[in-house]
């Protein structure tokens, strides 16, 4: 359980699989998004004899210490234990098998980090994530895209059938973009009907591609809750990285720009 650092209230559930933590959602099972940590950082395992779990570092660059002890140097790594505490980068996690405490942090998890209608990320935490991926982006040289998203015909709906049901729609078109976007693809509720999603390593034409995705599987949706039916649509904007902007703030400009060309051209549709 994440403690301090970027990935604030994150957890991960060890299952007995090996698993790698780092920074990279491409190259590591427990991701912490945190510039310090390496994209693999550290491994746990799981001994089978006796179900203790074994962390060990895998980066030379970067120390991790655990409870304030270095394990540089440390061939045969650490055998984790209720309460120790993990430190690499800016970031502190807890181990801990107690149920209870599994839980709460859970439930700290969706509290600071999901937005409650949609369950995509909280604007905050997507802001970080984006952050994140422009800094590897400009280390590492690879695109970034994003997509800016918006409901074409929300106010007639709420006109015509009361503001539960377009909220009803708000939610439900927020969980067809959470299922469209895999792990290590960010998106959040950017503003009442509007969302916002990261796309890393994708270019233009592969942004626009998902775009598509996103705007059939909504027109092909059946929004129908408490016996009412609607059809709304929605229009994307692509915007990616380098050609389109270099920070996050220039990024959206641009996909906000070209979102609002999909709009003026009749919407249930996708411009770059």
């Amino acid at each position: 359980m994440v403690l301090a650092g970027p990935s604030l209230g994150d957890f991960y559930v060890l299952d007995g699989d090996d698993l790698v933590l780092g920074s990279d959602p491409f190259h590591a099972d427990m991701v912490v998004r945190d510039i310090e940590v390496e994209p693999r950082h550290a491994e746990i395992q799981q001994e089978p004899r006796s179900g203790e779990y074994v962390l060990r570092g895998l980066s030379q660059a970067k120390d991790i210490t655990v409870n304030g002890a270095s394990l540089k140097g440390v061939d045969d790594g650490h055998r984790l234990s209720e309460g120790d505490r993990i430190s690499l980068g800016d970031s502190v996690l807890e181990f801990s098998r107690d149920a209870v405490w599994a839980s709460f942090h859970h439930e700290l998890h969706r509290l600071i980090n999901l937005d409650y209608l949609t369950g995509l990320l909280a604007k905050n935490r997507f802001d970080e994530e984006f952050e994140h991926y422009l800094e590897q982006a400009q280390s590492q040289d690879f695109p970034v895209s994003t997509l800016m998203a918006d409901i074409d015909n929300l106010k007639k709906i709420n006109d015509a059938h009361g503001h539960l049901l377009g909220e009803f729609v708000v939610g439900e078109i927020g969980r067809i973009i959470g299922e469209v976007h895999e792990e290590g693809r960010p998106a959040t509720r950017f503003g009442g009907d509007e969302y916002q999603t990261c796309l890393p390593h994708l270019t233009k034409q592969e942004a626009r591609e998902v775009a598509e995705e996103i705007r059939r599987r909504v027109e092909a949706y059946p929004f129908e809750h408490e016996e009412a039916t609607v059809t709304p649509t929605l229009s994307l904007g692509v915007a990616t990285y380098p050609e389109d902007g270099k920070t996050r703030a220039e990024l959206t400009r641009a996909a906000d720009e070209a979102l609002y060309r999909a709009k003026r051209a009749g919407g249930n549709t996708v411009r770059v």
